[in-house]
């Protein structure tokens, strides 16, 4: 069965990186498509709309790199409606600012209750390389494929850090000279900021209030089964409001994963209300009417989660244990 990452073209650097990560870990390259690199595209003389539907037609097993530029593209649409007509086995990978609440995605062809994961999140990375083992020759060499994928997860920060948050807009400024009564048009340029330049916020003692908080065990268990489920699933962004249901529902599908019990799907809301009141939380996006519809974790709480410490995992794996539902013996 082959592979086929189904992608914008605006994402090939992304894609590429994802081609020589299956290739380093034992992926053979005929088995990879990949329309925007030669060697693993489109044969020269061939209808590009005949032959991307007579791959699909093979049932590969599909790789989605969604992004907001793949909505936008027709053809990405149209590949992704025949791929999910012919229920072709797949895997969806979202790219590192992508919105898993935007519209596009949670009314599109795919299932936005699935479990995908970010591109750059490690350890879904290799959960997935795992679950390549039961169709593909993957190698047994745990040490390699641990560094292939740091230096993967490398390569797409190194893409990251070159986005820019607020795109350069020229403003036009006109300006009439009263002497020569000629119009003189001026730019002036906004000022940009890039991803990753925003400071860590700490109390006093250096630490953040999460990580004094999570140690000294003041936080109530479904708050740092929160905290596991964001880690997990690369969601620093959380629905609230209308939106609230479908953020349970993928809780819920989590913790069915983890063979966790119900406690962080039955208090969802109350643990976003006392992170709100802790200030770790602020909202991200309203309804028309100006209601709450989605949250951002805050720089301070979401760094600790990117590269969490020792300690903050084994508080974390501590509550999981302790949540796990019991298995009786019959």
């Amino acid at each position: 069965m082959k592979i086929f990452i189904s992608h914008s073209s605006q994402n090939s650097d992304y894609g590429n990186a994802l081609v020589d990560l299956l290739i380093s870990i034992g992926i053979n390259s005929n088995d990879i498509i990949f329309t925007s690199n030669e060697a693993y595209g489109i044969p020269i003389g061939e209808n590009i709309f005949n032959w991307l539907k007579m791959r699909i037609n093979e049932k590969p097993y599909v790789l989605y790199l969604l992004s907001q530029e793949y909505y936008k593209s027709v053809a990405c649409l149209n590949e992704m409606g025949a791929a999910w007509v012919v229920e072709n086995d797949h895997t969806m990978i979202f790219t590192p600012n992508f919105d898993l609440s935007s519209y596009e995605f949670q009314n599109g062809a795919l299932d936005p209750r699935e479990i995908g994961f970010y591109i750059n999140n490690e350890n879904r990375l290799i959960s997935f390389i795992e679950s390549l083992k039961k169709s593909y020759s993957i190698t047994n060499n745990t040490v390699l494929i641990n560094q292939k994928i740091k230096h993967f997860i490398r390569v797409i920060e190194s893409f990251s850090k070159n986005e820019i948050i607020t795109s350069i807009q020229p403003e036009k400024v006109i300006k009439r000279n009263s002497f020569t009564n000629n119009v003189e048009i001026q730019t002036e340029t906004q000022s940009i900021s890039l991803i990753g330049e925003t400071d860590n916020v700490k109390t006093n003692n250096g630490e953040s209030r999460f990580y004094l908080d999570l140690i000294n065990d003041k936080l109530k268990d479904e708050e740092v089964l929160l905290s596991k489920y964001i880690i997990d699933t690369d969601r620093y962004k959380l629905g609230t409001g209308w939106q609230e249901s479908n953020e349970i529902e993928n809780i819920k599908a989590w913790e069915d994963i983890n063979e966790l019990n119900n406690k962080l799907s039955n208090n969802y809301n109350g643990v976003l209300r006392r992170l709100e009141m802790k200030r770790m939380t602020e909202v991200s996006s309203f309804t028309s009417h100006g209601n709450p519809k989605e949250v951002c974790i805050v720089e301070e709480f979401k760094n600790e989660l990117i590269d969490p410490r020792n300690e903050i995992l084994e508080k974390l794996e501590e509550v999981v244990e302790r949540n796990k539902i019991e298995e009786f013996p019959f």
